[in-house]
């Protein structure tokens, strides 16, 4: 599906708020007992903490509810979120379990579980996206990436610190919008991970946090029996949204 600039700005610069509120010229080595594959992987740490556990609360949107759990290792260098999510709209209940996976230069996708009125319908297809070619544009335009001017662009906003799922976080606030810069995205940031984000009447808050914890390696695994499907990203980001025009 193909994402417009519109859409995906947003989310480009809430991706963003890390390095803005965190911005630090510290090495990206590992510290002492660290993971080794560090030392093999030219990709920046996201998160302040070698490891972790961020486990959200209950997020109910019409009829829908999400639970949310993030795992990370080696500092955010590999990732694995799960969503379990349950609905019941106009008679149809479903329950839904998906696990997104970044790990190196890969996104992989795939579903748990899924449940459509009391049927099995789990896929057990994979999608496995090769993002090399995203984050070398990314790193291009790291170098000319200017903090400053974003935050003036954005009306970025550091409002004091904040506690979420019992640690002190850095809170914030950016207005996508610069006709209207009351209609504004608050969040907190601790040690650069996302423990809470409200945008509207849209919001997801951390209601617990364990720090440098051992993650099993199976989080970052698609378990046997799914078979992986290449994504070829130029030709998805290429493809018209549906009820688009190719023109």
């Amino acid at each position: 599906m193909k994402l417009t600039l519109k859409r995906t700005l947003p989310l480009l610069i809430l991706s963003a708020l890390p390095l803005v509120s965190g911005c630090s010229k510290k090495s990206d080595a590992p510290e002492p007992g660290g993971s080794t594959q560090s030392l093999f992987n030219s990709t920046p740490k996201r998160y302040d903490l070698q490891s972790g556990i961020v486990t959200y609360e209950p997020m109910v949107i019409m009829g829908i509810t999400s639970l949310s759990t993030l795992y990370f290792d080696d500092y955010g260098r590999r990732e694995a979120r799960e969503t379990v999510t349950d609905s019941n709209i106009m008679g149809m209940k479903s329950h839904e379990k998906k696990v997104d996976i970044t790990d190196g230069n890969y996104v992989i996708s795939y579903e748990v579980e899924k449940i459509v009125n009391g049927k099995d319908e789990t896929s057990k297809v994979a999608t496995k996206t090769d993002m090399r070619q995203a984050q070398e544009m990314a790193m291009q335009m790291a170098k000319t990436f200017d903090v400053e001017q974003m935050k003036r662009d954005f009306d970025y906003r550091e409002e004091g610190t904040e506690v979420v799922a019992g640690v002190t976080g850095t809170k914030y606030s950016v207005s996508f919008n610069k006709e209207r810069k009351d209609q504004r995205v608050y969040g907190v940031l601790y040690k650069k991970i996302s423990l809470s984000t409200q945008m509207g009447g849209i919001s997801v808050k951390a209601q617990k946090i364990e720090e440098n914890v051992a993650v099993p390696a199976s989080k970052f695994e698609v378990p046997s029996g799914y078979t992986i499907q290449e994504v070829d990203l130029e030709k998805e980001m290429a493809m018209p949204m549906p009820g688009q025009s190719d023109n």
